[in-house]
């Protein structure tokens, strides 16, 4: 069933279906790196411009064009203080402020799920759905994670569909985790979200029979004894990174032939006794690797100009799947998702788990770990999960962390979640003698934070790398101050840093989202003028939001150059008509794309810098063109309405 060749990145299956659009996606994760969510954009407007991390790769003006079309349909939900500390910032981060959302868990845990719901729309007015329920976060890490993607239509059924609830009461349930809640649209879209994946028709995927969805502590007052998903079972195994006894004693109890694969240092940890209840203890064999695929061999192979056309997939190191396997007479559930083998897991923590039902010989554990149960259906040299694996031996995990360090990390993160319950706002205020702007941080709760004075917690933007930290002033009204910050330095993005010396000198950094408040105006032109530099590149831009969402198209056109004069050359508007011929054309197949165009232009157009860039003559040709586009809104705004 696992098949290690199987691979597929998440910005992959962020993509839409072939003839749908995305129309808003919802999203969950524990970490987060800023430049993985920045990719998001170019998976749902060019999946192939990506390289095999998930990276953008293709022109900087198609990255702006993606943030600029699909940042404000994206919703991110993710645990307080869990940004990875950018070590480049990039201005185009600006963009995806809003999309993001700072949460708590209510049981007091860590929100630690992660799942996508997708809703894409097409072009005759049906809705497709998708729902990822993922291992990983939204990073560039290349652990050995899993993913399920389901997809179903939207149907018009007035009931919905009993297995669906799940999903619905998790949906519903984001807002109020959410610490400063989201905004009035957002929590429309999220309202219509709940209703609406309630009747969606998911297709099971091969040899599963049965969809269960489990969403654990999301409500903080109920008991967490009834999150336990997992029933009495005659074969079990467990695939976890992170394990505590407590937890594994309880796996323990549903029943006696139980194998366990975790990581060599996370065993170290686990009392001997507990671990000798389990039949057999795996640890992932890095020094293994599975068998090409028949793709990558053809790749390998074909040579010519297609040859590297499709990289293989990169060397995965480390586990950091969550599965689980129980197998009942001839029937077997597997569990994937969020969950670690962990007492905070079940108890504390928010998490996501989707089942799947169905026979043994197809889901079972034998299944799972590839264990030859019919020498036909196998493939000559096929590899499987079983293949990974190496016995455990006490001393594997040698490098343990110290229990200082990994205290020392615990107490951070609450330290982080302290001041995200603080719920502060960066205030924005002009300098009076024209240096730039200045920033002060402020609570915007009333409540006493209280600091163990044995950490020191200093700050500074996310967007000034090299700044010194400012150290925070809890007892203040403004925590920390930051003057002379140019306008493309504003940001909702702050680096706390927070130091000790007892009892060894340690440190650790985390970015917490921070809403700018009192915004000043011209910011998102200042960006835009950051970015389309010089009038070539307003052409280039404007070209490609007038260009069909086709990565090969804009590959041609651009020959994947970042700006100079061979990447895209016109002589004058007039001598070549390709912007006139592309405005044309939208006028009469897509009249909505050029609302794109008319924000872009709008925006250069409200400082004389900006006028400048526009190309020459385009008011004479774009007038017109505009006008007779809003008619044609206009009316099929009409018509919708009828």
């Amino acid at each position: 069933m696992l098949q290690p060749t199987d691979r597929r990145l998440l910005f992959d299956a962020l993509a839409p279906p072939t003839g749908f659009k995305l129309d808003f996606a919802v999203g969950t994760t524990y970490t987060l790196d800023l430049f993985a969510l920045l990719s998001a954009p170019v998976a749902f407007a060019f999946s192939d411009w990506q390289d095999r991390d998930g990276r953008p790769t293709g022109d900087p003006l198609a990255l702006l064009k993606a943030v600029r079309e699909y940042a404000d349909r994206m919703c991110l939900f993710f645990q307080a203080g869990r940004i990875h500390v950018p070590h480049n910032y990039q201005p185009l981060l600006a963009s995806i402020e809003s999309s993001l959302v700072e949460t708590l868990a209510p049981r007091g845990g860590s929100f630690h799920p992660k799942v996508w719901f997708l809703r894409f729309a097409g072009s005759e007015g049906e809705v497709m759905y998708r729902f990822l329920c993922l291992s990983r976060n939204m990073t560039f890490d290349r652990a050995w994670d899993t993913m399920l993607c389901l997809e179903g239509p939207l149907t018009d059924r007035t009931n919905a569909f009993t297995q669906n609830h799940p999903l619905g009461r998790f949906v519903e349930s984001l807002p109020n985790i959410a610490i400063r809640g989201v905004s009035k649209s957002w929590k429309k879209r999220i309202d219509d979200l709940a209703f609406e994946i309630r009747r969606v028709d998911f297709e099971k995927p091969d040899m599963v029979e049965q969809l269960q969805f489990w969403p654990i502590g999301i409500d903080p007052d109920s008991d967490p004894e009834k999150d336990w998903p997992f029933g009495q079972s005659k074969r079990t195994l467990v695939i976890s990174p992170f394990l505590s006894g407590t937890a594994l004693t309880d796996l323990a109890s549903t029943g006696s032939q139980i194998e366990l694969v975790s990581r060599a240092e996370q065993l170290e940890r686990v009392k001997p006794e507990i671990l000798q209840s389990y039949l057999k203890v795996w640890i992932l064999d890095d020094t293994a690797e599975p068998e090409p695929s028949e793709t990558e061999e053809s790749n390998a192979g074909a040579g010519g100009e297609n040859a590297s056309a499709q990289p293989t997939a990169p060397a995965l190191v480390g586990l950091h799947a969550k599965l689980y396997v129980l197998d009942n007479g001839w029937e077997s559930s597997v569990f994937t998702g969020s969950a670690n083998a962990t007492h905070d897991a079940f108890n504390r923590n928010v998490e996501f788990l989707t089942e799947l039902r169905g026979k043994k010989s197809k889901l079972g554990v034998a299944a799972v770990l590839g264990e030859a149960t019919d020498p036909e259906e196998t493939k000559p040299g096929a590899a499987s999960l079983a293949d990974l694996l190496r016995p455990f031996k006490p001393g594997d995990g040698a490098a343990i962390e110290k229990s200082t360090e990994a205290n020392f990390e615990r107490l951070v993160d609450e330290i982080a979640k302290l001041l995200a319950k603080a719920e502060l706002s960066a205030e924005c205020q002009e300098a009076s003698d024209e240096s730039g702007f200045c920033i002060c941080l402020q609570p915007s709760r009333r409540t006493k934070v209280v600091l163990d004075p044995a950490f020191v917690v200093s700050v500074r933007p996310a967007s000034r790398p090299h700044a010194p930290f400012v150290r925070l002033d809890v007892d203040e009204a403004t925590w920390a101050r930051f003057d002379s910050l140019a306008m493309l330095s504003l940001t909702s993005f702050y680096v706390f840093r927070v130091e000790t010396d007892s009892p060894k000198r340690m440190a650790r950094e985390f970015v917490l989202s921070i809403p700018l408040t009192n915004e000043p105006s011209g910011r998102r032109e200042a960006l835009l003028k950051h970015l389309l530099s010089d009038k070539e590149r307003v052409l280039r831009f404007l070209m490609l939001l007038l260009s069909d969402a086709d990565a090969d198209a804009f590959a041609n056109m651009f020959n994947g150059t970042d700006g100079g004069s061979d990447s895209f050359q016109f002589s004058s508007l007039l001598n070549g008509p390709t912007l006139f011929e592309s405005l044309m054309k939208c006028v009469e197949r897509d009249p909505a794309r050029l609302e794109q165009v008319a924000e872009i232009i709008s925006d250069l157009e409200k400082s004389s810098d900006g006028r400048e860039l526009l190309p020459k003559d385009l008011e004479a040709i774009w007038r017109p063109i505009w006008n007779v586009a809003q008619r044609q809104l206009a009316r099929g705004s009409k018509r919708g309405k009828e």
